[in-house]
């Protein structure tokens, strides 16, 4: 061990001596060059860009690998002393002050906490156990207080109870199909909330499209192809609730063309209509329907492959592998992830930075934090434009911006039973989301929720939790309640906060909910 390293004992992260002496980084350091400072460290000395990140304060791994891309560059002389301070980087070489650590002066200098990996001590003392809760459920012996809305009309695709179980309040969604029969049930499905059909059974009773020449073909087609993008866009800010009768439509319209296309036209209609079962599976998916989005996840791949459309087929591989984390099925997630980037020729970039995401949530399921961060690491490499409008017209991924990665890595330090580490690493993704993905964003802020839980941030918590149940219960994404739900369960035995007390009184009267 060298003088410099003995001057940093207990700091995470010194830089090798070989490396900092060697020709490339003096270089780098004289004009100042941050990016090829950052690239140096991170390829010579294998640190992630979230440990990096972590050395250095104050900053998130995504402005890491921005700064490494050259996105973004480095100014201020308290970010420069930071750097400094977190590589073990002499002053001089950076043009700043000589910094505490060489004076061999520690209490002027504290060095940062880095990120922990696996064999963490601490990892248990931080585990979060949420509820699971059966949506049909509600204990009959329970006493509850359901929301009672102003029509018919209002009411929710769930509904939430407010129970109590065991001396601990809890929350139940409820199907609205279990409290409301008869008439009632039939008026609700002709409010256009009702979801699509399983595949195969997409025709609207009565519907019949007539015969269509060459001509009204390519037209109907191009108009559903503007149809598309149009839905996608109301998906990222609405939810499924807004989407699903209207993606239901569409299948249907496409499955009676389809009939009387040929040739080079038929393989346009049927890459069209692979996009909207794809989109039909995400909004299945979203709606907690994992069984018929699996389907239409099929059918999406049988359209993609008869004609041609490799970058569909590849799309439909992330989506699976997507459904193997719902199920909590690590190595399928993993082997799907790998899968949909081996046909390099169909990839873009931001769906290679998505299946690199997916992959790393595999390995958070299989406690392999290392692995598991790494990978959301390269996936910024491939990041989409934080300047996307939602209707992925630029391609499959392009929700996939280093935002949307770094809310992915607070989930995974969710997964690993790290809340501590998820909470700041979702408020700052949260504040740089791209406003077209409202229904992502209340998402992010139920497992926000249940993060703060976990540190016994009980008022954070109880605020996060009410934003996500208004997008849940506008967006009528029901995989955002029942996370969300399982935030609020997670405060049940907290009866001193009254945050959280009003926060079960709002969902027992229905209020904004």
């Amino acid at each position: 061990m060298d003088e410099r390293e003995k001057l940093r004992s207990g700091y995470p992260l010194t830089i090798p001596d070989a490396l900092l002496q060697s020709e490339a980084m003096r270089e780098a350091c004289a004009v100042r060059n941050f990016r090829e400072i950052f690239r140096l460290i991170n390829r010579r000395t294998g640190s992630s860009h979230a440990a990096m990140a972590a050395a250095i304060g104050k900053m998130t791994s995504a402005r890491v690998s921005d700064i490494i891309r050259g996105v973004r560059g480095v100014r201020g002389q308290e970010v420069i002393e930071r750097i400094c301070d977190g590589f073990g980087i002499p002053g001089k070489m950076l043009d700043v002050s000589e910094r505490p650590w060489e004076k061999g002066s520690p209490e002027d200098g504290h060095p940062l906490e880095a990120p922990i990996y696996s064999g963490s001590s601490r990892e248990s003392a931080y585990r979060v156990r949420p509820i699971s809760v059966d949506s049909d459920y509600a204990p009959s012996d329970s006493h509850a207080g359901i929301a009672e809305n102003d029509s018919v009309h209002n009411l929710p695709d769930v509904v939430l109870v407010s129970v109590w179980i065991e001396g601990r309040k809890q929350v139940v969604p409820v199907s609205r199909r279990t409290l409301v029969t008869g008439a009632i049930g039939a008026a609700l499905q002709t409010t256009g909330v009702a979801m699509a059909s399983e595949p195969g059974h997409t025709s609207n009773p009565g519907f019949a499209l007539p015969k269509l020449d060459a001509s009204r073909i390519e037209a109907a087609t191009a108009h559903l192809q503007e149809m598309w993008h149009a839905l996608v866009q109301a998906d990222n800010l609405f939810g499924p609730r807004h989407a699903l009768a209207s993606v239901r439509q569409q299948l249907s319209i496409l499955e009676s063309i389809l009939e009387y296309a040929r040739g080079a036209q038929r393989s346009e209609l049927l890459r069209l209509a692979a996009q909207y079962a794809e989109s039909a599976a995400w909004l299945h998916e979203d709606s907690s329907d994992i069984q018929t989005a699996a389907q239409w996840t099929s059918r999406a791949m049988e359209w993609a492959h008869e004609s041609g459309d490799q970058a569909m087929v590849t799309w439909t591989l992330f989506r699976r592998s997507q459904q193997a984390t719902t199920r909590k099925n690590a190595a399928q997630t993993v082997s799907l992830a790998q899968a949909a980037q081996r046909n390099e020729s169909s990839l873009t970039s931001p769906m290679r930075a998505a299946a690199i995401q997916q992959e790393a949530h595999g390995y958070a399921l299989d406690a392999d934090e290392v692995a598991c961060h790494n990978r959301l690491d390269e996936a910024h490499e491939f990041a989409a434009s934080p300047d996307t409008k939602g209707d992925a017209r630029t391609g499959h991924g392009d929700f996939c911006t280093a935002s949307y990665i770094e809310i992915q890595r607070a989930t995974c330090w969710l997964t690993l039973g790290r809340p501590d580490l998820a909470v700041p690493v979702f408020e700052t993704a949260l504040n740089e989301l791209p406003d077209a993905y409202q229904r992502d964003r209340g998402l992010a802020q139920a497992r926000l929720a249940l993060a703060y839980a976990g540190i016994r941030e009980y008022d954070s918590s109880a605020a996060q939790a009410a934003s996500a149940l208004r997008i849940a219960r506008s967006s009528g994404s029901i995989r955002t309640m029942r996370e969300t739900v399982s935030a609020v369960n997670a405060l049940g035995e907290v009866h001193t906060s009254q945050a959280v007390s009003r926060l079960f009184e709002a969902i027992k009267e229905g209020t904004d909910f």
